[in-house]
């Protein structure tokens, strides 16, 4: 028991006594009492009884449920329920980028198991047998997975400038100097560009003016790099911009440095212009695959690219297996068998800079990546190291349909959508090409089941097989590769 009296709370405030029963899959808690609307809690764990504030006493208009934030927890979740853990990050009671450190990691499985699973029955309205669904592949990692962090400036009374993560439930800013996503060396350049930035004399953006919005921080290999991602400047602050960076270079902290422009007010961490480069802005992930296959990967500083190498690795690998045993079944997985045996065409539709078009390069007679960024499709083309019967285009996934035209259908598709999900003009394309064998790849269980939705109608395409991907340990967050066949087949 954390707590055992409750604290004094503002008048005017409605707070509540709730039990938490489970997650949403967007990973707020539920809480559920007879005769009372649903609530829905920002934080916690299910199990825990907890004190929370509610937004409002009366659901939302047209809404049966209320929403509320975690104000403190008063016991802890039951052994028998899996127990807690003390956070291990120092941060943990601030940030909001870890919500469920506090939970051991094989209970943060099963979670994310349950999560995939009751998305895809409650919003696609699938019918999946249980032994469709494989075990979670977990991280190969539980702390410092990540190979880029995303960092927001904001203004501050007393130090200036804050760079750190968002506080939870907030869009507050706390600096996280022991953050345990990350490996050391990136923490030592967040100190060190903290300090820079702060020495600086420039401003932090504070959603209407100022000029520092973003920092993101990859690391690859040996090599690390540094974007800074401002509102438009002056020809002095771009100077001053590019003090910052000549100070982490020579410091040997940074290997690259990039200055980016953003004028849209959305708070992204994605600049829409380069302004300088320096140092090496270009790093290389190398992902080791199945069969003794190695991927290298180039990357610029705003390639998407999964910011978990070693899982994504075995998530590459995942999605390669599960198109061999399309093809030639299990009885025998050497390689010497599946390489160009019966395996012609595969297009990888949302490519990006080529990895999965990549990883089944080797065992397909001719492989089309298609990709709307064309950066991404430049450093695809490079990654491809010359292999002749690898091609990527830049288009937009909605044009699928003009390539099934052109080119006829490829015995299979990948396809890697972004969180919002495939086009709906990309899904009629495959539902009317009919490709034999679809693999999907998502980040999102709520779009990947409105997307299996879609597919599954009329039986036009079956699930063969559902195997969820830890790829953000410490989060609800949960990938997930799915294998379809065209029905009928």
């Amino acid at each position: 028991m954390r707590d055992t009296s409750a604290p004094s709370f503002p008048q005017g405030e409605t707070i509540r006594e709730l039990v938490l029963t489970g997650f949403t899959h967007d990973g707020r808690c539920v809480a559920r009492r007879e005769g009372e609307a649903v609530v829905f809690v920002r934080g916690g764990l299910p199990g825990q009884r907890v004190l929370a504030r509610l937004d409002s006493e009366n659901p939302k208009k047209g809404g049966r449920f209320l929403e509320a934030d975690l104000v403190s927890v008063l016991d802890s979740v039951p052994d028998d329920m899996g127990g807690e853990r003390p956070a291990p990050c120092p941060h943990a009671a601030e940030c909001g980028g870890c919500p469920w450190q506090t939970m051991p990691y094989a209970g943060q499985l099963v979670w994310k198991e349950r999560l995939l699973t009751d998305a895809l029955a409650r919003i696609g309205r699938l019918r999946i047998p249980t032994p469709l669904f494989r075990p979670i592949i977990p991280s190969v990692k539980e702390w410092g997975y990540r190979n880029k962090m995303e960092f927001a400036f904001a203004p501050d009374v007393e130090k200036g400038i804050v760079l750190g993560l968002r506080r939870r439930n907030s869009r507050d800013v706390v600096e996280v100097p022991s953050c345990m996503l990350a490996a050391p060396r990136m923490m030592r350049a967040y100190d060190a560009l903290r300090e820079a930035t702060r020495s600086s004399g420039l401003k932090a953006w504070d959603g209407k003016q100022g000029l520092l919005r973003h920092a993101v921080l990859r690391e690859a290999g040996e090599l690390l790099l540094v974007e800074l991602i401002c509102a438009p400047a002056t020809e002095e602050e771009q100077t001053g911009v590019r003090l910052i960076g000549e100070k982490l270079l020579s410091s040997g902290l940074a290997d690259g440095f990039v200055h980016s422009e953003r004028r849209a007010r959305a708070d992204i961490a994605y600049g829409e212009r380069t302004l300088h480069r320096a140092g090496k802005t270009f790093l290389t992930e190398t992902l080791n695959l199945p069969h003794d296959n190695t991927l290298r990967l180039r990357l610029g500083h705003d390639s998407f690219f999964q910011v978990n190498t070693d899982t994504a690795a075995r998530l590459y690998g995942e999605a390669l297996l599960m198109a061999l045993e399309f093809s030639v079944g299990m009885e025998d997985s050497s390689p010497q068998l599946h390489k160009k045996n019966n395996l012609h065409t595969c297009w990888d539709v949302y490519c990006g800079v080529g990895g999965l078009a990549l990883t089944m390069a080797p065992y397909f007679d001719r492989v089309l990546g298609l990709e709307s960024v064309a950066p991404a499709v430049e450093l695809a083309r490079k990654n491809a190291n010359e292999l002749t019967h690898v091609r990527f285009e830049c288009a937009d996934a909605a044009r699928l349909g003009e390539y099934f035209r052109r080119f006829g259908t490829p015995d299979l598709l990948v396809c890697d959508p972004p969180r919002a999900g495939m086009d709906e003009k990309t899904t009629q394309a495959i539902l009317r090409a009919r490709p034999e064998h679809l693999i999907l790849v998502s980040c999102n269980p709520a779009t990947l089941a409105r997307d299996l939705a879609r597919l599954n109608e009329g039986g036009a395409y079956d699930i063969q097989v559902i195997r969820p991907v830890d790829m953000f340990p410490q989060t609800p967050h949960v990938e997930c590769i799915v294998s379809l066949r065209a029905g009928g087949i």
